[in-house]
């Protein structure tokens, strides 16, 4: 890593970790910019409102004299020219997931793992340590969302861990939660068993005396918890969710509240409503309490005599628990964009089966009574087709739904041409009849959008392509029919 003050330039800036890792950077004092496609992506207005400068285009001459490291988004090749004018240079060159893992290593580390949940989670707990903490802990977190706040601290970091392409297995971890264990990435994994493996492995490469957190609602998460307290005596292994047997089982009491088997006189509320998001904020505090009771000296971070009693644990609950319900969300996770014409309008990440079934029942729970439209774009061709018939299950459910081409990522799984989404759209057509239309371009399915909402409904954006900006071109179609 080079010296604070240096230029450090990001190919690919433009994505969530690497958005998130370029306003890190920047904080701890690195002059940084970086470039990626003229495409707008909702980290454009945070790069921007923070100085980042973003250049077009991937070619050499868009390198800058002054770079002095460059880091890339894994998606892309080493054949991209401006990676071939670094090498050239002799630049200290390194992936996104490879600069994490050096980070990693500076530090007691932690993560959230899982298929589903780990940005939602990571924030969570970010928010938990800074208000709780009052500031206090010294930490830092890279996630995928962006950060206007931080503790300032580089005793511990917070990372999101994913496993494709097993980039987590180089990370340096003391602890780590485990959200969900779930066949996903079949561009490069060929079973749920070789997914399971990867995170086998994860738990594995834990530091000795470190700890895995798992949430005892999925299947596979808990499955992976038998497997370290069978592999690893040497660690603390924890589950939570609401059919864990341990402190924090949740119970759902009246009105919305849940209460945790340590703590069963003081319920709580979270920012959320479906159950697998719930088990997220849950996750998120239970991960907090183990980072802080972690550090040497777990009274130095929190104003409370009680801390140095036999009663720790339920003092530290006792304390977090009030902020879950403080938590003001998490950018492209069921947010909330505008209203407009009596419409609401939001954008979601989902791009999983069972990330849509969670945000389709969340939102059903957060405004009870809207019909509900959903423009969807699927993310790889790959993942579209291996869960196709998951997908037609879950997107059935929606009242409207608008199908586009599968998104054409950086990682070329997906294009314009590409069939998957066509087949998901035959097969839903099969349900839903003339419920479902196929849109093969952003304007076709602004226009079907915009003819098909009415007052009192809710139009959705979702998917881990980039379809975010539809919404208020939808809104402002709509605003010209009056």
């Amino acid at each position: 890593m080079q010296t604070i003050g240096t230029h450090v330039f990001l190919v690919g800036i433009k994505g969530t970790g690497m958005s998130s890792l370029a306003l890190l950077l920047q904080r701890w004092g690195f002059s940084v910019c970086g470039c990626d496609t003229a495409e707008i992506f909702s980290s454009d207005a945070v790069l921007q409102e923070a100085g980042i400068a973003v250049f077009e285009g991937f070619e050499a001459s868009v390198l800058p004299l002054d770079a002095k490291e460059v880091i890339y988004s894994s998606a892309y090749s080493e054949a991209l020219p401006i990676l071939q004018e670094a090498r050239k240079r002799s630049l200290p060159l390194s992936t996104y997931p490879q600069y994490l893992a050096y980070l990693s290593k500076q530090q007691d580390s932690y993560a959230v793992a899982g298929t589903h949940g780990k940005t939602t989670t990571c924030s969570v707990a970010t928010h938990l340590l800074q208000q709780a903490c009052e500031g206090q802990f010294p930490f830092y977190a890279i996630y995928g969302a962006p950060q206007k706040e931080t503790a300032g601290g580089r005793e511990c970091a917070l990372f999101e861990a994913c496993e494709y392409q097993d980039h987590f297995h180089s990370y340096s971890l003391r602890g780590v939660l485990v959200t969900s264990v779930e066949y996903d990435h079949p561009d490069y994994f060929s079973s749920e068993a070789q997914v399971m493996k990867s995170f086998e492995t994860l738990v594995d490469n834990l530091q000795g005396g470190g700890f895995l957190i798992y949430c005892s609602d999925d299947s596979g998460a808990k499955a992976l918890g038998s497997y370290a307290k069978h592999t690893r005596p040497d660690l603390s292994v924890l589950s939570y969710g609401f059919s864990s047997d341990g402190p924090f089982s949740i119970k759902e009491v009246a009105g919305g509240r849940y209460t945790l088997d340590l703590l069963k006189d003081l319920p709580f509320t979270v920012t959320s409503h479906a159950r697998a998001l719930v088990d997220d904020h849950v996750g998120a505090l239970v991960l907090s309490l183990a980072m802080v009771l972690d550090r040497p000296e777990p009274k130095l971070y929190v104003e409370n005599k009680g801390l140095i009693t036999d009663e720790v644990l339920p003092t530290l609950v006792s304390l977090f628990l009030p902020h879950l319900a403080k938590y003001q969300g998490c950018k492209g996770r069921t947010e909330e964009l505008f209203r407009a014409g009596r419409v609401i309008y939001l954008d979601d990440y989902a791009h999983h089966p069972s990330e849509i079934r969670t945000s389709l029942e969340e939102i059903h729970l957060r405004y009870p009574g809207y019909p509900l439209l959903v423009v969807f774009s699927a993310h790889t061709a790959s993942r579209t087709n291996a869960l196709l018939h998951q997908f037609a299950e879950v997107l059935a459910t929606c009242d409207r739904l608008i199908v586009q081409n599968t998104y054409a990522s950086a990682r070329n799984d997906g294009s314009a041409d590409d069939e998957s989404s066509l087949r998901l759209f035959s097969l839903l057509r099969e349900t839903m009849g003339d419920r479902v239309a196929f849109a093969p371009s952003d304007e076709s399915a602004t226009e079907i959008a915009s003819t098909w909402l009415q007052e009192r409904w809710l139009c959705i954006t979702m998917g881990a392509g980039n379809n975010r900006s539809l919404g208020p071109q939808i809104a402002e179609i709509r605003r010209s029919f009056q």
